[in-house]
């Protein structure tokens, strides 16, 4: 529309709208439509008028404009702009809407550049979701643009003009061959002329998140014939070559997106909205140079932890064993310590007095400890282990299964004899030294297995 037709319709719009509104300044014009900003003086509010061409509302186009108008109304989608009024007088048809002082996401895009993942994301899914109400009331869009998305205070996105989109199932919106939308937004089977359904806003709106991820279009041409060409045949730049580090996630959600085959992308404005959910996982979120970083960080905390925990247990190895050792060879050395054949016959003599021994018996060892003799002797001979303490003889025939057991702590160290069958256990002595117990338990290794145990 030129400068006269717009002072017209303005015109138009200021007598219509008589107590009412307040026409004020034009926001906007382009060929489908001229959009005012007014004001309601009852409501003490801003809004917005949109005002279609007279020239797209002739016979039955205002007719379909208006049945669209209704079930987008109906609608009532948080991200879709709302309607507040529809108006037809002759072939002026307007549309009270929201106002969006924030202007649209074009606006934004040409202030900053592309956007960072996180807004990308969001971005997407609050278009998908209203896209995806739409299609349920069964009104394809068939011009989402950066254009037709206006952002609030907070950066959030509302649809906006469904003035061009085809009800599915109408006779009207059926008829192939016919083509409308804006080039750079296009799905290839749109470009053909072909039926369209909501695969064809999942398209648009790939285009539109790879512009807002990129700062670049995926498609581009020098002229709109050249463009529609390419939206056929020409693959867009691989998003990992023209933002190597957006995340991963968020760049297949795209590029599926702008698949040519209608089969081959998201097959609903809501599966695109799943995805891109899933896409804006906080792990999920990350550039590839994060991700390395994340994942040696990973590594190196792993490591240092692994590597922490085997030096914690060689230390603790290092440690135990030193004070085992230190323990074994704590302390003074036993009072006799003899293996036969050396073991002196005065000891064997003084046994047999003190009752610990018989004549007949065969000695293989015998063992006490320091400043004790043969009353507190431990002796084993090949029918039996006998054990004197305080004077106090006990006998383990060998003929019984006996287990013989040395513990050490830090305090000193025990010989135990169990009895295997019935559980019962001896305590020999209390406080042997760690050489004692050393000496004792390298002389058993021979005798007990000399004696069957």
């Amino acid at each position: 529309m030129d400068d006269a037709a717009t002072r017209d319709i303005a015109e138009r719009l200021r007598t219509g709208f008589a107590g009412r509104l307040d026409i004020g300044e034009l926001l906007g014009v382009g060929g489908f439509a001229a959009v005012f900003r007014a004001r309601d003086p009852l409501l003490g509010r801003d809004v917005a008028v949109k005002v279609l061409n007279p020239a797209l509302v002739q016979g039955r186009g205002a007719d379909r404009l208006l049945d669209e108008a209704r079930l987008i109304a109906a609608t009532e989608h948080p991200h879709i702009v709302p309607l507040y009024e529809v108006n037809r007088q002759g072939d002026l048809v307007s549309f009270v809407m929201r106002y969006f002082p924030a202007g649209s996401l074009a606006g934004r895009l040409e202030r900053e550049g592309a956007l960072q993942p996180a807004m990308v994301v969001r971005l997407g899914i609050e278009v998908a979701d209203a896209l995806a109400a739409a299609h349920a009331r069964g009104v394809v869009h068939l011009d989402v643009k950066p254009d037709n998305i206006l952002l609030d205070a907070e950066g959030h996105a509302a649809v906006t003009d469904f003035g061009i989109a085809r009800l599915i199932g109408s006779g009207e919106a059926a008829m192939p061959g016919v083509v409308s939308g804006t080039p750079h937004y296009m799905s290839p089977e749109q470009v053909a002329g072909d039926r369209v359904d909501g695969r064809a806003d999942v398209y648009a709106l790939g285009v539109v998140l790879y512009e807002v991820a990129t700062g670049r279009r995926p498609v581009t041409g020098t002229s709109a014939p050249e463009i529609m060409a390419n939206q056929v045949s020409a693959a867009p730049a691989p998003l990992a070559r023209v933002a190597p580090e957006l995340p991963a996630a968020l760049a297949d959600v795209i590029t599926r997106a702008l698949a040519k085959d209608p089969a081959a992308r998201w097959q609903s404005a809501a599966d695109m909205a799943a995805a891109l959910r899933q896409a804006g996982a906080t792990d999920r979120l990350l550039a590839p140079r994060e991700v390395r970083s994340r994942t040696r960080r990973q590594w190196y905390r792993r490591t240092a932890i692994l590597a922490s925990g085997l030096l914690v247990g060689v230390i603790g190895a290092v440690w135990l064993a030193v004070k085992v050792w230190r323990m074994m060879y704590a302390g003074e050395r036993p009072a006799i310590d003899a293996m036969a054949p050396r073991i002196p016959a005065d000891l064997i003599d003084s046994a047999i007095t003190l009752g610990s021994l018989t004549p007949v018996d065969t000695v293989v060892y015998v063992f006490a400890p320091a400043g004790k003799g043969m009353t507190d002797a431990f002796i084993v001979t090949t029918r039996e282990m006998v054990a004197s303490v305080g004077g106090t003889t006990r006998r383990y025939s060998v003929d019984r299964d006996y287990s013989v057991s040395l513990r050490l702590n830090p305090d000193g160290g025990f010989l135990v004899i169990s009895d295997t069958a019935t559980g019962v256990a001896d305590t020999i002595y209390r406080t042997m030294t760690g050489q004692e117990q050393r000496v004792l338990m390298q002389a058993l290794s021979t005798t007990v297995k000399t004696t069957g145990k």
